[in-house]
């Protein structure tokens, strides 16, 4: 049932590894694109008890592991997304193939617990842009965050370079010099163009960094100074929407990342240590 389940979610299947006393391990091997020169091995073990027919009483079937894993994430970020786009829906179709067929000899007292790993597109860091230049994608970025009030703190910026810090200030009072600091993080890789294949955007600032005293004049600004910055950032993000979504990896969408504490909130009490 395990072998034939896999072998119809495209999967071959490769050996079983049956020993008296321990789990029993199928693997197989996901076929995918040679051009990846990858190919994904899945383990599935088995626990069986059996009766004195050699039949199930009871089995349990574990969830799939993938022996390669790590050299799977080795490989360059668009072959590992299209990768899993395939791989991680096959798992799931295999063991709801395995539920549907065996279900007249499911345990009632266990139920079948797998829950499907599938979510969608996600990518490894943020938003993922393609075939856009890096002095481009920062032009857009540092764009979008000037028009939305975030002042600029300009550096140079190499064609290709696998990470990069793009700095900001926001103004604590749109008087004054001197402001919150932010950052937007790129990481990225590049297509034989020197376009970015991904290049992935998140941003990087600390709600607790120490805020200096308002002083008499700065009191009204500090009171409006989280509500100035929710709003900008927002607008920042809807301006990098309009402006990079045609950039966005295929299958992806452009997130808005959930905000963390507000800005100038005390800092979390430090974890006290686990006694162990």
């Amino acid at each position: 049932m395990v072998s034939s389940a896999f072998q119809k979610s495209g999967f071959s299947f490769v050996a079983v590894n049956a020993q008296k006393d321990k789990s029993t391990v199928f693997e197989f091997r996901f076929d995918v694109d040679p051009k990846t020169r990858l190919a994904p091995m899945v383990l599935v073990s088995a626990d069986e008890l059996l009766d004195g027919r050699k039949k199930c009483n009871p089995c349990f079937l574990r969830f799939a592991e993938i022996r390669n894993a790590q050299d799977i994430k080795a490989l360059p970020w668009m072959a590992q997304y299209d990768l899993s786009a395939r791989l991680v829906p096959a798992i799931d179709n295999a063991y709801a193939t395995i539920e549907s067929v065996g279900r007249e000899h499911l345990d009632p007292s266990f139920g079948f617990n797998y829950k499907r790993q599938w979510a969608g597109e996600q990518n490894l860091f943020g938003n993922a842009f393609v075939g856009i230049s890096m002095p481009g994608l920062k032009e857009s970025i540092v764009r979008a965050y000037r028009n939305a009030g975030f002042v600029p703190i300009e550096g140079d910026v190499p064609s290709q370079a696998p990470e990069l810090l793009l700095a900001f200030s926001f103004p604590l009072d749109p008087a004054k010099d001197g402001g919150v600091v932010y950052k937007v993080k790129i990481r990225s890789q590049y297509d034989a163009d020197g376009h970015c294949h991904p290049c992935e955007a998140t941003e990087q600032y600390n709600p607790y960094q120490p805020l200096p005293p308002a002083g008499l004049s700065g009191v009204l600004s500090r009171a409006t100074l989280e509500s100035r910055f929710t709003a900008a950032r927002n607008a920042a993000y809807d301006n990098m929407r309009t402006e990079l979504e045609r950039h966005l990896r295929p299958r992806s969408g452009f997130l808005v990342p959930p905000k963390p504490a507000p800005l100038g909130s005390p800092p979390p009490p430090p974890t006290p240590p686990v006694a162990t």
